[in-house]
This record gives structure tokens, sequence and C-alpha cells, in this order.
């Protein structure tokens, strides 16, 4: 029985955004579509993003540079080149899109220990971004519905069953899959970002809602300590 580790991807696999460092190379030609904050869908809002983008003259080139530019959060690489080393699965969930994954990952040598990538499918069109949800889903409040994470997360571990199980995330959308995790899983959550509150939150409650393991993280060296004591860390 294997082990599997899920990441989130921006905030976490990379110290970024995808989606907002898109928006800022936008804002340098024209105004972004206006965002309505009561909408909880973000992948219609992307759509538009990138319609606005392809009309600015935003070149395929332009967008996969400012993608493959961000940086890698401090000890990642390392991090997942032990666990595929050590023979984890390793997972990519994430609301971002499957062509700003993949591209980054691959730019960053990292795509060839990646088990899968489970996120919105994203594709080119005569130089256009175009991108398809993930999912259609009603049945989790918490999740827009083009992906809820922790559905996600029980397909795979369905078809998988895993020994261990890690999640590491930063956002509020790692929150739910957070509670789903039995308790010999760990969640390690980014110290200072939504998740962490959250999980900090409900362990202060009288019924805590994450029974996984907590650990939170400043840097992927303090998990790869954590998971692996005796190995030594690059930095």
């Amino acid at each position: 029985m294997a082990s599997v580790a899920f990441f989130d991807f921006d905030r976490t696999i990379v110290d970024d955004d995808s989606d907002a460092t898109i928006i800022n190379k936008l804002r340098e030609k024209k105004p972004p579509p206006d965002w309505e904050s009561s909408n909880h869908d973000w992948t219609p809002y992307m759509s538009d993003v990138f319609e606005h983008a392809y009309s600015a003259g935003l070149s395929e080139e332009d967008i996969l540079s400012c993608i493959a530019s961000m940086k890698p959060n401090l000890g990642v690489q390392q991090l997942i080149r032990t666990l595929s080393q050590q023979g984890w699965e390793i997972v990519v969930i994430t609301d971002a899109n499957s062509v700003f994954v993949n591209h980054w990952l691959t730019e960053h040598g990292l795509l060839q220990y990646i088990t899968n990538v489970i996120t919105n499918r994203a594709f080119w069109r005569h130089s256009r971004l175009y991108i398809e949800p993930y999912m259609k889903q009603t049945s989790c409040p918490r999740c827009p519905k083009n992906l809820c994470k922790s559905e996600a997360l029980r397909r795979w571990c369905s078809e998988m069953p895993a020994r261990r199980i890690v999640y590491v995330g930063d956002g509020r959308n790692d929150y739910c899959p957070a509670t789903s995790l039995p308790p010999h899983a760990t969640v390690f959550p980014r110290r200072g970002y939504p998740l962490d509150d959250l999980v900090k939150k409900t362990l202060s409650s009288p019924n805590p809602q994450v029974k996984a393991k907590v650990i939170p993280w400043d840097n992927c060296y303090r998990i790869l300590q954590e998971l692996y004591p005796d190995i030594m860390v690059d930095n």
C-alpha cells in the first residue's frame, strides 16, 4: 500500500498565485474584468480574464513566461524529489488550471515526479486560453461548483488506498479536504495563511472538524524534516 502526498499549487508549491500573476500582467495592457465579490465561482471569471488577455494582445508565450517566472516555495523541490524517491504518490490538487500547473512543473523540473494533477482543464485554441471546470458538484456548500477538493481526494483514495496520507496547503479551499482526512493522516497548513487560521479555530472548538495530525509549516524544509528527519536539507 503506497503513501500519498496531496499538494495545493498556489501559495504552496509556488510562492505566488498563478491567476493573480496573469491578472497583474493583464493590467499592464488593459483593466481586467470586474470581479463580483458575491460570486462563489472563480473559474468563469478566469475565463473572462483569458478573453481579455487575448483581446489585449497577450500571447501564449507572454502568459507561459509569466507563469514560469513564479518562484517555488523554499524547499519544495527537494521535498517533492525526496517523496518520489521514497516511493510516494504525489498528487497536485488545485483550483488553478492544467496549462499553468503543468507548464510551471515542467519548467522547474518537477513534472516527472508528479503522479497526477487534479485541476481545471485548460487548453489553447488560436492563441486564446480556454478553461473548463474539473467537475460540476452541488453537494458541498463550502466549495465552488468546479472543484470540491474533498470529493476529488475521496475519489483518489477509493481507487488507491494509502498507508500514509499528507495534505499540504494554505488557503480556504484547503480547509474542506483537511476536514475529510482520517486521524492517521497529517495536514500541513502554511503558517499565517487562511488554512492555518481555520484549523486553529476548529481545534479550539469543543468538536473540532479536523481529525488529522496538524503541523504548520513556514517552508517546505519543515515538512521534509517532519517526514524524514534523517535526510539532510539542501539549504
